[in-house]
């Protein structure tokens, strides 16, 4: 079976605003819903984070929703793997109090949950960082867990988007 890919709500919002904008690469939004039928997933509460901010991107999202495999946060196993991925943390003395408090209350712990219980790859333009203490990141879970993470560009390669003239 193909590779599965949990998108990062951040990676999409970066996407969107910087090198991938709606007005200069259409491209890209079309192939990514194309290409990616059936092997990209997006979680609930990135869904949620994407349609608060009330910009193009929610807009192409409520348009392509069915493009993607959504998935609830809410399901018994994922649950679990939260749970861990939390204690792991919370347990880790390198990160602040806020910083770990933080992490427990974004859609990135529940992404690392997601993919712990499910074995999907994140994928996400966040860095491993060792070293934060304000910042836990998912390839630093990723790691710590075991977990697949790749960034944009490898995941436009495994899908085969590209640009051509």
């Amino acid at each position: 079976m193909d590779k599965q890919y949990l998108l990062d709500a951040d990676l999409l919002i970066s996407a969107s605003r910087s090198f991938y904008a709606f007005d200069i690469a259409s491209a890209f939004w079309c192939q990514l819903t194309e290409k990616g039928q059936g092997r990209l997933i997006l979680l609930d509460r990135v869904c949620r984070e994407i349609y608060a901010a009330g910009d193009e991107l929610s807009e192409w999202l409520k348009t392509n929703e069915g493009a993607f495999i959504i998935k609830s946060s809410q399901d018994e196993n994922v649950i679990s793997a939260y749970t861990r991925i939390i204690t792991a943390v919370d347990q880790n003395p390198v990160y602040f109090a806020s910083t770990k408090s933080a992490f427990a209350g974004s859609a990135e712990s529940w992404l690392c949950a997601y993919a712990l219980a499910y074995g999907c790859v994140i994928v996400t333009q966040e860095k491993h960082e060792p070293h934060s203490r304000n910042e836990v990141t998912i390839p630093n879970v990723c790691r710590e867990f075991g977990l697949e993470y790749i960034n944009l560009f490898q995941l436009m390669r495994s899908l085969g988007i590209k640009f051509a003239i």
